[in-house]
């Protein structure tokens, strides 16, 4: 049990981590329309930003190839940290 705990505070904490970092020592903000969009990233698709991020820097800013795929696979993690979230909760309040 306290593996899975751990686990589930790196996935939810790793990458906000790696974005304030990325705040912190570059100007990772250009890889946004807006400084508004790059901060609803950081709180609501922090998976989806950093591969964003990684995107914008290392193709230009173009969405071909594998980036798209990259992209939605940190969507599909992103919506994964949220939605196991939120089953873990129904099961608990299912053995009450």
């Amino acid at each position: 049990m306290p593996g899975c705990c751990l686990f589930a505070v790196l996935m939810f904490f790793g990458p906000r981590f790696a974005l304030f970092a990325a705040w912190l020592l570059s100007n990772w903000y250009d890889a946004f329309s807006s400084r508004l969009v790059a901060l609803l990233g950081f709180v609501f698709l922090p998976w989806t930003s950093l591969a964003w991020m990684y995107t914008y820097f290392h193709n230009h800013g173009e969405l071909s190839g594998g980036y798209v795929v990259l992209i939605v696979l940190a969507g599909l993690i992103d919506v994964g940290v949220f939605g196991g979230s939120g089953r873990a909760s129904m099961q608990r309040y299912r053995e009450r």
